[in-house]
């Protein structure tokens, strides 16, 4: 398999993963880790945002429907943690309705993935984020994504 993680010479990407399935946060957390990215696992949404606060990721990886506390009260906890200022998140989830996905993005998700998409696509987005590292070393979207138009300084 290609390689489509950090190119050699930059920092390695943080990603606290937020998946209730315990097999599909193996696969994804193997797969992340075999491209080069430092992964936190979290089983439910209550350890998602222990993590988030202890670590800062760049990037959280995050489910919707977890056991403790979901995927929305996640978000909306984090979106209160200073510790959690720039972390991006993008939601990897089945819970694909519309009124979910609006939910998420109101509350601050930066993209919303469903959980049909490859592994390869998957590593193959979170490069796309990646790529976008800025000199200060934060993740920055690309200059097409919606979310950099409101970003002072983009």
């Amino acid at each position: 398999m290609q390689s489509l993680g950090v190119t050699s010479g930059k920092a390695s990407a943080t990603i606290v993963l937020a998946e209730d399935e315990a097999d599909l946060r193996a696969l994804y957390a193997d797969c992340l880790r075999r491209n080069g990215y430092i992964v936190w696992e979290a089983a439910d949404g209550a350890e998602a945002i222990s993590l988030v606060r202890a670590h800062t990721p760049d990037l959280l990886l995050l489910d919707i429907w977890m056991p403790v506390l979901n995927g929305l009260e996640v978000l909306e906890q984090i979106a209160r943690a200073p510790e959690a200022v720039g972390v991006r998140v993008v939601v990897l989830s089945h819970a694909n309705d519309a009124d979910t996905r609006l939910e998420g993005f109101a509350l601050g998700v930066d993209d919303y993935w469903t959980k049909d998409m490859t592994l390869a696509d998957l590593c193959a987005g979170i490069e796309h984020l990646v790529t976008a590292v800025t000199h200060s070393g934060e993740l920055a979207w690309p200059a097409s994504h919606p979310k950099s138009l409101t970003e002072p300084g983009r």
